[in-house]
């Protein structure tokens, strides 16, 4: 990986959760360019992926798909960075950052379908697509600690700090549209991939544990999207379903690769 436009897109990432967790460190005026400095992140982050991924395609493994994972958390960040939403860049802040920063230090590992199939026309469109859901369901997963959160502060009648967070209802609207919005890219990621893997993997694929936890994670929250919508459970059980989906996200990307092996496995 290039590494020098990493660190400047690290350092812009760490300058916004600084504006965040300490905002009277830099104050107000330099932190009225946060969302800025958060846009400009992600557009010399996502041109730096695509051309690392077009000089390298076969190199693709561990850290390219946790720095991808950061900049879906970064485009979450930019979609809801205005002035009634900025309280929950306390949590995508910081999460991009971490997510980029365990890219820089883990050691590269390429996926093992790359090393022997090769790349197909259909894994960017596989890959942007999958990790459109994963930015979907990062926002409702962040949304939906902060209604959990402001929900339990309310029913305390502790209103110190409520005055920057938008009502219960908008940020239950919120976290049941971005939840939609990932599910929809999900479910199409999903189908790139089977359009990849009947070309290039023929039956192979369906022994992958990726695939079959992939396919577990859909119908988790095609079911959290039954329950609201058919069942008419919102609100905690919306979050309650988010936060849940989003710890298998990351166990997928994660953990999954390394602990099950398959065609999705990190290889040497």
């Amino acid at each position: 990986m290039e590494r020098l436009p990493y660190i400047l897109v690290l350092v812009a990432w760490g300058f916004v959760s600084l504006g965040h967790l300490l905002p009277d460190v830099i104050g107000e005026r330099l932190r009225s360019h946060l969302r800025s400095v958060a846009g400009l992140a992600v557009a010399v982050h996502a041109i730096t992926l695509v051309v690392v991924g077009a000089m390298a395609p076969y190199e693709t493994g561990f850290p390219e798909a946790l720095s991808a994972a950061s900049l879906g958390v970064g485009l979450a960040y930019v979609a809801v960075a205005n002035q009634r939403l900025r309280a929950l860049g306390m949590l995508l802040g910081p999460l991009a950052l971490v997510l980029l920063g365990t890219a820089q230090v883990v050691p590269h590992r390429t996926v093992t379908a790359l090393q022997q199939t090769g790349v197909s026309p259909w894994l960017p469109i596989h890959l942007g697509l999958m990790f459109a859901g994963l930015a979907g369901f990062a926002l409702s997963f962040v949304v939906g600690i902060v209604y959990l959160w402001a929900r339990k502060r309310l029913k305390q009648k502790k209103f110190h700090g409520m005055g920057r967070l938008p009502s219960l209802e908008l940020l239950d609207r919120i976290q049941f549209r971005s939840m939609l919005f990932g599910f929809v890219f999900l479910t199409l990621g999903i189908g790139a991939g089977g359009a990849w893997a009947a070309a290039s993997l023929r039956d192979a694929w369906e022994i992958d544990p990726k695939v079959w936890f992939t396919l577990l994670i859909w119908a988790w929250y095609g079911a959290a999207l039954q329950v609201r919508l058919v069942a008419g459970r919102r609100g905690r059980w919306t979050a309650l379903f988010s936060i849940v989906g989003f710890g298998g996200m990351l166990f997928s990307l994660v953990g999954l690769n390394f602990i099950l092996g398959g065609w999705h496995a990190y290889g040497g």
